[in-house]
């Protein structure tokens, strides 16, 4: 019983060091450069305030702003506290895979499962690419299933499944998915030159070549050997399809459903690891325990930005939702001085116009004392903006030294060929960047 013990307490231990380079990037500084952009952490901060932002559309669920309103309490930063809730999530993932499988598959086949579901190029590209903060939780839950199904009972899969399926529908929200292909399960999903991963990489719908691996390898095995039809891994088998079969007609719920599929089939890898002794011995094991670190690649080093995210959006234009995160003037205006506005941008959905920005300048009674007009961005056009990038950039406007002391800044965005100003949600066509 004690070596069983030290043998778990150091599985658990290298499940854990293991676990580091899938949740060490959120350590770093800023937001991922993910297709979720700031969103989550201003809808975080709305959530506090007892609303929710209606800008853009991304995986969110309540369930994972309350676990990042936890980390609020204890001081902690908008951004801070969403990427300490996912490396929380990230770990208990890890933790109640291995935990829900020792038992039957033995400490080398929970490992074994967690390492392949966490480092799958489908989860990490949920978590990095896309922002789907929700996709964590998910992932979690189904792995706090396997409690649920030990011991494993056709039954007990059957129930688990209907429960995954209305949790999906209900909690996890519907957003656009990235173009899903068949081909693209069975594809390496990253090119070998690559260094790294941000909003324009390709969305990896594939589980990961080892997955897929050992899934033939299990079906192979039962088709050579028939299990009894009570057999709890027809279960796990039967439930992992019907979660694809579903993830078809789920629309814009389909990674959801996607990611959860796969979670019941790493059952089948960490069964079939234990019909092949030969790969539990130890130059195979560790071969097994770092290929799925390998072939995650990239996606261990995504990029990060650093931006300013105030508690509410400074605005939203128009029926796109082009949001204006911040806007910011380092000083006050003043005649006679250079005025300095940065000003933080971010894509909610595709921008089919290239809108002009409009900065005015004006004294108390609303004379026009200065302006800019141009592109938010010289260098890149509006419609070529990509849903969820943030981009920042900073305005000169020369004031006249004859100008009024008291002096406001206004701005918006309008259609340069009609004159038109988008609206933003109070109606008004501009917005007053304080001081």
């Amino acid at each position: 019983m004690q070596s069983t013990r030290r043998e778990t307490a150091g599985a658990l231990l290298l499940l854990f060091l293991a676990l580091i380079p899938a949740w060490a990037p959120l350590t770093r500084p800023g937001l991922p450069a993910w297709r979720a952009g700031a969103l989550p952490v201003l809808q975080l901060y709305a959530r506090e305030q007892g609303a929710a932002l209606d800008v853009g559309s991304i995986p969110d669920s309540d369930f994972a702003y309350a676990v990042a309103r936890g980390f609020r309490v204890l001081g902690l930063d908008g951004v801070t506290a969403l990427k300490a809730s996912l490396i929380l999530g990230v770990i208990l993932t890890g933790l109640l895979l291995f935990g829900g499988l020792k038992g039957r598959w033995g400490n080398q086949g929970g490992l074994f499962a967690a390492l392949l579901v966490l480092y799958s190029p489908l989860f990490l590209s949920a978590l990095y690419i896309e922002g789907a903060i929700a996709g964590v939780w998910l992932a979690a839950g189904m792995a706090a299933l396997l409690w649920y199904v030990e011991p494993m009972t056709w039954h007990r899969w059957l129930v688990a499944s209907l429960g995954v399926l209305a949790s999906i529908f209900n909690v996890f929200s519907s957003a656009p998915h990235p173009p899903f292909a068949w081909h693209r399960v069975f594809e390496s999903p990253w090119f070998w030159d690559a260094s790294t991963i941000d909003l324009h990489a390709p969305f990896a719908w594939t589980p990961g070549l080892i997955l897929l691996a050992f899934l033939f390898m299990a079906l192979w095995r039962l088709a050579r050997d028939p299990l009894p039809k009570t057999h709890p891994l027809w279960g796990a088998l039967i439930g992992g399809v019907l979660l694809i079969l579903v993830s078809w007609v789920a629309g814009e719920r389909r990674m959801a459903f996607w990611l959860a599929a796969w979670l019941p089939l790493a059952v089948l890898a960490a069964w079939t690891l234990r019909q092949f002794p030969l790969l539990q011995r130890l130059p195979l094991w560790a071969a097994l325990l770092i290929l799925p670190l390998l072939a995650a690649g990239p996606a261990l080093s995504p990029d990060f930005q650093t931006y300013p995210i105030p508690q509410q959006p400074a605005g939203v234009f128009g029926p796109q939702q082009i949001l204006l995160i911040d806007a910011h003037l380092p000083s006050p205006p003043a005649p006679g001085q250079t005025l300095t506005l940065d000003a933080v941008w971010q894509a909610t959905q595709p921008i089919d116009f290239d809108y002009n920005l409009f900065i005015h300048v004006t004294d108390d009674a609303g004379d026009l004392v200065a302006q800019w007009d141009g592109q938010p961005l010289p260098d890149r056009p509006m419609t070529t903006w990509q849903t969820g990038e943030v981009l920042s950039h900073r305005y000169e406007i020369p004031i006249p030294a004859d100008a009024p002391t008291s002096l406001h800044v206004r701005l918006g965005l309008y259609n340069w060929q009609t004159g038109e100003r988008l609206l933003l949600p109070d109606g008004s066509d501009a917005i007053t960047v304080p001081p």
